[in-house]
This record gives C-alpha cells, sequence and structure tokens, in this order.
C-alpha cells in the first residue's frame, strides 16, 4: 500500500514540475527564440547582405523557426502548463496544428542545407559551380522546397485526429497503424539525414577553401 502511495506521489510530483516548467521555463526560451529570430531577420535584411544568396537562406531559416516557434511551442506552452488546448475539441484545429509543426520543423534544416550547398558553390574552384550561387538560384530553391514540404506533409491534414487516451483525456496526433510507424521513422531519418548533410557540405566547403588558398600560393611561387 505504501509503495503504491509513494510511487503516485513520485507521479504527481513529475506532472507538477513539467508543468511548472512549461509554465515558465517556455515562455522565456519563447522569448529569447523570438528576440533571436527578429535580431537575426533584422541584420540579413540589411540593403548591403540581402543580395547575398547566403542570407536569402538564413532569412527563410529565421522565418520558418520564428513560424515554428508560434505553431509549436506557444501550443506545448498552453496545453502542459495552463492546460488549454483547442486543437482536442475541434478537428481542424488539431490537423493545422500538426501540419504546420511537421511543415516548419522540416523547412528549418531545409533551409540550412540549402544554405550549406551555397558555401560549396561560392568556395568552388569551378567557375561554373561559383555562378550558381545567385540570388535567383536562391529564390528558386526556397520556392520549389517549400511548395514540395508542403504538398509532402499534407498527409497531417488527413491523417491525424483527436484520439482518447483516458477517461477524460484526449490528445491531437497521427492516427496509429502504418501511418504512425511511417511518421516514426521519417522523423528519425530526416533528422539524423540533416546533421550528415550539413556536415558533409560544411568539410566540403573547408576542402575547397584550402584548394583556393593552395591555388593561389602555387600562382604566387610561380
Amino acid at each position: 500500500m505504501s509503495s503504491t502511495s509513494s510511487v503516485s506521489d513520485t507521479i504527481a510530483v513529475m506532472k507538477a514540475t513539467q508543468k511548472y516548467l512549461y509554465q515558465f521555463a517556455c515562455p522565456i526560451l519563447m522569448l529569447f527564440g523570438t528576440i533571436g529570430c527578429i535580431l537575426n531577420l533584422i541584420i540579413f535584411t540589411e540593403k548591403a547582405l540581402r543580395k547575398n544568396p547566403c542570407s536569402i537562406y538564413f532569412i527563410a531559416y529565421n522565418m520558418a523557426n520564428f513560424l515554428y516557434i508560434y505553431s509549436s511551442l506557444l501550443a506545448l506552452t498552453l496545453s502542459v502548463g495552463y492546460s488549454i488546448d483547442v486543437s482536442i475539441y475541434n478537428l481542424i484545429v488539431c490537423r493545422l496544428r500538426i501540419y504546420t509543426v511537421s511543415l516548419f520543423n522540416t523547412l528549418s534544416p531545409f533551409y540550412l542545407i540549402l544554405a550549406s550547398v551555397d558555401r560549396v558553390f561560392i568556395t568552388s574552384s569551378n567557375a561554373l559551380i561559383r555562378q550558381r550561387s545567385t540570388c535567383r538560384f536562391a529564390y528558386l530553391c526556397i520556392i520549389i522546397g517549400t511548395l514540395f514540404w508542403a504538398l509532402f506533409h499534407s498527409h497531417a491534414l488527413i491523417a491525424s485526429n483527436i484520439k482518447q487516451i483516458a477517461p477524460s483525456s484526449f490528445l491531437c496526433y497521427f492516427q496509429q497503424g502504418i501511418h504512425l510507424v511511417f511518421v516514426s521513422y521519417y522523423s528519425v531519418i530526416k533528422e539524423t539525414l540533416a546533421l550528415l548533410l550539413m556536415i558533409i557540405f560544411g568539410l566540403w566547403s573547408i576542402n575547397n577553401i584550402r584548394n583556393l588558398r593552395h591555388i593561389r600560393v602555387v600562382s604566387n611561387l610561380s
């Protein structure tokens, strides 16, 4: 009996701790995240920088981060910290929330990868490859990529639902079955692949810079 009571007390303490963290810590994180995104947007939209293709990618990246903060973290803060969750009462809101969270969570690393690719282009010793680093190409990649991921994640508008997980508890999430398995594997693969691609393109850029320095040294010696 005492063991059961102890477990119940522990669970209650953990729930209370989680609630207080979302009530106080999350708003602080949101504030810093919002300020960071706004400051970055101010910097990268300056006249001297906004003509740089890499700056265009970072503008898109910060916009995606800003939208992700208010589609994901704000919803979690209200839901867990203040027990306010409109998505468990309205199916349309539920599906829109899942869709926007999934979309912006993918767009952020996608724009970073595009910025990494642009660095590979601009540091290449091949003039034809360097010519790919243009504002027009950046806008084209962002538009096509955003449309692709917007369509790719449209399944969330159909395959998400409000489900009952306890007598008086509901959750807005993907439907169980094959689709949930797909989403789980996709999330792991997406995060792993995004990290690997950024590392690969980062190392590639460093190697390009070293090659350019070597070419300049050889040219000076000759």
